[in-house]
């Protein structure tokens, strides 16, 4: 009986360990895109956005086009890049929520680059 119980405590255990796992996405950039656009994560999910051509970033602090604040649960914003496979950007989501975000560069947000979290 006591290993059977101790069986079941230790495939629990494994199980829930697993369950917790955090992963890792990738967005990709490009001419007036974010691939994929719309994302959900878990609290502890890493996010990538790497550059497949142009001169992109990422903002989640104010919006490019209305000028005020996306009202994020973090605020956060990336330098820009133009190297074709250059990681513009890696975050950890460790607090819950919807945010929203867009490429301040020139007219990109404008163009339909913006994205959900």
């Amino acid at each position: 009986m006591k290993n059977t119980i101790l069986s079941l405590l230790s495939i629990f255990f494994i199980f829930n360990i697993n369950s917790q796992s955090n992963q890792t996405f990738d967005i990709l950039t490009g001419s007036y895109y974010y691939t994929p656009s719309n994302l959900t994560v878990n609290v502890g999910d890493v996010v990538n956005w790497y550059n497949e051509n142009g001169f992109h970033n990422v903002n989640f602090d104010i919006n490019t086009q209305t000028g005020e604040s996306f009202g994020n649960p973090e605020s956060f914003s990336s330098s820009a890049t133009s190297e074709v496979g250059a990681l513009i950007y890696s975050h950890v989501f460790n607090t819950p929520g919807t945010y929203t975000y867009d490429c301040s560069i020139g007219s990109h947000a404008a163009n339909g680059m913006v994205g959900t979290i």
